[in-house]
Formats: structure tokens, C-alpha cells, sequence
């Protein structure tokens, strides 16, 4: 029986699986002990195990299949997602503190960006992005911005970038529906301009061009906001 002390018996469960994700023993997709196991292993109770595994399934850590078992999942991004909604519903943080968050992280993803280089594979598939984005309807609309900023977010090839922007992203997704539908023709063709203007700047490598318009977008999403 491990003992892991100066816990309650849920935690003891939790700081187990951490420390087995710690030394490579558990990784992404691999299966978890069951809770029998856990609590034989452990000394708790079943109950303590079941309760552990229900919070790391629900901040993403652990994927329940039924009928098979519970895995260690790829989604640390939901833990990050609900701690911002909560603090949002709590009145701690704002949507102008996650607008500024979003306006500042995303220069520096397009200079980190820049800096690597984008792959003509990744080139095509954002630059067909912007194409759609000139005759979209509004759903549509809001589903290319997303795409849009989740491309440039992930050919940073930064994990940290990914993790965390990911949760922000589903936060922010909110505050770009209210934009979206209050845009008219002018607006519309408005927010198709400022995201040719960003990828034009990352694809030549202009620096100035693709801050400037970011500033741009964000300006716009205020603004929106605002009326």
C-alpha cells in the first residue's frame, strides 16, 4: 500500500495520478487503475477514489469510456476554460481584462509566428480561411474567425501557446457571437479586410502590417461591443 500523507483521501488519489503523469508512467490515452485498484493501492475509500476521478474528469484530465474504463485525456485546456468562466461569473476578471489578455497574446503569436515561418501547407489552408471569410453568412462568420486565430495559435508550435489560448478561445468565442451579429454589410466587409490584412502581414513577414491590423480587429471587436 503507497502511502502519500498530509492529504485528505481524495487528494491522496489525485496527487498519485499527478505524480504518475510527472515520470512518464501515465501519459495521454493511457488507461487509468480502476477505483478498486486505486483505493487498494492507496488505502482510501472507494468513494474517495470515484470523487477524484469525477474532478479530474471534469477538469479534462480524465476521459470516461464506458463499458472500458477512465484515460488520461488531452484536454488541460477545459480546467483553464472553467476557472476563467467561473472568475468571469464571480465579477473577478472582465471581458475587456480577457479582450486586452487576447489583443496583447496575439501580437506576440504572430511575431513568434513570423519568427518560425509559415509552411505553404499552412499558408493555403488560412489564406482559403480569409477567402471564405469575404461571402459567409454570420454562423459561418463566426466559425472562420476562430479557425482563423486557432491556425495562427498553433503553427507557434508552442504547447503553452495552445493550452492556454484554447481555454481563452472558448471564453472569447462568446464575446464574438455578440460581435458578429450586430455586423452589417459594411462591417462585414470591414472584418474581411482586417483578417486579409493580417495574414498578408504574416505571410510576407511584415511585422508592422500584421500588428497594425490586429490592433485593427480588436478595435472593432470594442467598438462592437460598445454599441
Amino acid at each position: 500500500m503507497l502511502r502519500i500523507d498530509g492529504t485528505s483521501e481524495y487528494e491522496k488519489v489525485i496527487t498519485y495520478i499527478y505524480h504518475k503523469m510527472q515520470s512518464g508512467e501515465l501519459i495521454v490515452g493511457s488507461k487509468l487503475p480502476t477505483e478498486r485498484a486505486l483505493a487498494k493501492e492507496l488505502g482510501v475509500g472507494r468513494n474517495s477514489a470515484r470523487e477524484a476521478l469525477s474532478i479530474l474528469t471534469g477538469m479534462g484530465m480524465v476521459k470516461r469510456v464506458h463499458g472500458s474504463g477512465n484515460y488520461i485525456a488531452k484536454n488541460a485546456h477545459k480546467a483553464i476554460q472553467q476557472i476563467i468562466t467561473m472568475t468571469l461569473a464571480l465579477g473577478t476578471i472582465t471581458g475587456s481584462n480577457i479582450l486586452e489578455f487576447r489583443r496583447n497574446v496575439e501580437k506576440t503569436v504572430c511575431q513568434v509566428v513570423m519568427e518560425k515561418g509559415l509552411s505553404e501547407k499552412q499558408k493555403a489552408h488560412i489564406k482559403e480561411i480569409v477567402s471564405k471569410m469575404e461571402k459567409s453568412d454570420q454562423e459561418e462568420r463566426l466559425y472562420l474567425d476562430k479557425e482563423f486565430h486557432d491556425s495562427l495559435i498553433r503553427a507557434t508550435d508552442n504547447p503553452v501557446f495552445v493550452t492556454i489560448l484554447e481555454a481563452i478561445s472558448e471564453v472569447y468565442r462568446e464575446e464574438m457571437r455578440e460581435v458578429i451579429e450586430k455586423t452589417d454589410d459594411e462591417t462585414a466587409e470591414r472584418f474581411f479586410k482586417i483578417h486579409e490584412g493580417i495574414y498578408q502581414g504574416i505571410a510576407n513577414e511584415d511585422s508592422s502590417k500584421a500588428l497594425s491590423y490586429i490592433e485593427e480587429h480588436f478595435n472593432l471587436v470594442e467598438e462592437m461591443i460598445s454599441c
